[in-house]
């Protein structure tokens, strides 16, 4: 064998590795993400009742506790006011919770996200919006003014057709 085919072999097997270790690379990536949301979703049906039981056990925990986001109708328009605390919290909150109810599918979805992967974000915003345009105008909560608020509540809003949002921070 030459060496200008050895050459060219050396650099084949090379290339096919790396493919190889891109393509499991990939897969596992893939499959790490698939089991972190499926390890912090949880979507059941359940009655209105059942969803006003969950919501104020839920809201029970922060009695006394203003939300930092506080929502008002104006004018038919739903305002947002971030209201950041004088004095930052002592410790930092891990996860964001997300406590969802559906009134039209019966649907009530609790979602908890590691902070440390919104983190990952280039400015560390939580937004929002939807695709069809903002909810709350323009509404943008940085991760520093969850680290701010510490842990305790979010945001608690029920509109017209009961949908109701809790979040918190612990």
């Amino acid at each position: 064998m030459t060496t200008k085919t050895s050459r060219k072999r050396t650099w084949v097997i090379a290339l096919v590795s790396f493919a190889a270790l891109a393509v499991v690379g990939t897969v596992t990536l893939i499959a790490l993400a698939v089991y972190v949301v499926m390890s912090n979703v949880d979507i059941a049906e359940a009655t209105a009742e059942t969803a006003d039981v969950t919501f104020e056990e839920t809201r029970a925990r922060f009695v006394g506790d203003d939300p930092l986001i506080h929502l008002v109708r104006e004018d038919g328009n739903l305002q947002a006011e971030v209201r950041r605390r004088d004095q930052p919290s002592d410790s930092r909150p891990e996860s964001l919770h997300v406590l969802v109810w559906d009134p039209d599918d019966e649907r009530l979805m609790n979602l908890r996200i590691p902070l440390w992967l919104l983190r990952f974000g280039d400015d560390a915003t939580v937004d929002f919006s939807e695709a069809d345009g903002d909810i709350v105008g323009d509404l943008d909560v940085t991760i520093g003014d969850l680290d701010h608020h510490g842990p305790g509540l979010v945001l608690d809003y029920q509109d017209a057709d009961r949908e109701r949002v809790l979040l918190w921070t612990e």
